[in-house]
């Protein structure tokens, strides 16, 4: 009886970290995102996206059937590299920028890694045409996070397990460091 109360405590504290370093990440992922709305764009291009397709009148809303879109960009950590989403040109992925988000969230979770963070920009078809930037949709993921048991491991041979993505999202208005003027 003693061994089973004393497995169930440990066993107590292995979910505890668990539900902890789950809440964590998802706090990390809450300050990625709000990194991501004020800094500038991973995907260099994307600071300059205009909706203006030349044939609708500026200051239409971006909204409208003739403005132009750029889709969803998705920014991966472990390959240091971006989707083109409808933005033509470059696919520079700014690694300052990726930089930046990522050193933010590991205030608050310090073994995150590059590889585990995604950071996408998705064109929900805000702002006005001239405006010279998007505002997009935001999302920080994180992915691939393990979590460990220590005592559950070593006395019942539990494995590693993946925890689930963590995503977070906000509408960035002035997606650079400098501010617009």
């Amino acid at each position: 009886v003693f061994t089973l109360l004393i497995l169930m405590t440990l066993g107590f504290v292995d979910f505890a970290r668990a539900f902890s370093q789950m809440n964590t990440a998802e706090k990390a992922t809450q300050i990625g995102v709000r990194a991501a709305i004020i800094t500038d764009p991973v995907r260099e291009e994307l600071a300059d996206f205009d909706c203006d397709t030349n044939s609708i009148t500026l200051g239409t809303a971006c909204s409208d059937p003739g403005a132009g879109t750029f889709g969803t960009i998705a920014c991966n950590g472990s390959s240091s590299s971006c989707t083109s989403g409808g933005i033509s040109g470059g696919n520079t992925f700014d690694a300052t920028a990726f930089g930046t988000i990522l050193s933010r969230m590991q205030v608050v979770y310090p073994g995150l890694q590059a590889s585990q963070v995604i950071v996408e920009y998705r064109d929900v078809r805000l702002g006005f045409a001239g405006r010279e930037a998007p505002v997009p949709a935001v999302t920080v993921r994180l992915n691939s996070i393990p979590f460990n048991f220590l005592t559950l491991n070593t006395l019942l041979g539990l494995p590693t397990i993946t925890m689930p993505d963590f995503r977070a999202t906000l509408i960035g208005e002035d997606l650079t460091a400098a501010g617009r003027s």
